[in-house]
């Protein structure tokens, strides 16, 4: 099947369908400029640890380096943009088809581009979240990055952990942290990603490699709930062999042609 005879087929399929969830992963935000950890150059090919520890774990075993990891990684997210592929999810909730989206990337840039309902399974590095009342803080990114990167330059010893203890109160007066998931901690939203999952009934599968757990289970259980499975990535991944449709290539590319598509069908 031609690539167009695919693009054809995905707003067929989403055409004929009224319950559409999309699960995304790093993939998605890599066209917006943020690499993914796992591809060469990326921070676990870097630091290999981070791949059984995460962000925490490379800063803890690389002190030295730890300062310049973090100020890398805010740089990246304050130049992140939505690209076609963020938009194009919100032109699917705008035209009726796409009720939700489950996303494993931190990186806000679903619900910058306007996504109405968002479960960030791992958190969202733009938040803060009281340690106390559990109260979720959104900030202005300007204002956030700012404040980050002068506690960052100010702390002698930067680890994870130093950085929480220089964030400000929560107007309770409890500490609080950024808001993302690290390695061993319970992933957020997940009976919300679950329930949405098992009550689709199709799914589009976006950029993700697929092996990160417990998220990973996710189109499976859609799969066996009945659900259409459609990926697109660049490259197969471990959920490959669950879609009923792969279409190789950019989330930002692929998107906004079944879009296209879905007009083209609305107008027959």
């Amino acid at each position: 099947m031609t690539k167009q005879a695919l693009i054809q087929k995905t707003a067929d399929s989403i055409y004929a369908s009224r319950q559409i969830v999309a699960f995304s992963g790093a993939g998605i935000s890599k066209e917006s400029g943020i690499s993914t950890y796992r591809e060469p150059g990326g921070l676990w090919d870097r630091f290999p640890e981070g791949g059984s520890g995460g962000m925490m774990a490379v800063m803890r075993n690389h002190p030295e380096q730890a300062p310049q990891i973090l100020l890398e990684f805010l740089e990246t997210l304050q130049k992140a943009t939505p690209n076609p592929g963020h938009k194009a999810l919100v032109d699917l909730e705008q035209m009726g088809y796409l009720q939700t989206i489950i996303t494993q990337n931190v990186d806000n840039l679903h619900i910058s581009a306007g996504s109405s309902t968002v479960y960030e399974l791992h958190g969202n590095f733009l938040r803060l979240k009281c340690l106390q009342c559990e109260r979720q803080q959104k900030n202005h990114p300007k204002e956030y990055f700012s404040m980050l990167t002068q506690i960052i330059r100010s702390i002698s010893s930067l680890t994870m952990e130093s950085l929480f203890e220089h964030l400000p109160r929560c107007d309770c007066g409890g500490k609080q942290r950024i808001d993302f998931v690290g390695f061993g901690e319970s992933v957020q939203q997940l009976n919300q990603a679950i329930s949405a999952s098992e009550n689709c009934n199709l799914m589009l599968i976006l950029g993700t490699s697929g092996v990160v757990h417990p998220a990973a289970m996710l189109p499976v259980m859609a799969k066996k709930n009945g659900a259409f499975l459609i990926e697109i990535n660049p490259e197969k991944s471990s959920l490959s062999g669950y879609a009923d449709l792969f279409i190789k290539g950019q989330s930002g590319k692929i998107l906004p042609l079944v879009v296209d598509a879905l007009k083209k069908n609305k107008a027959l």
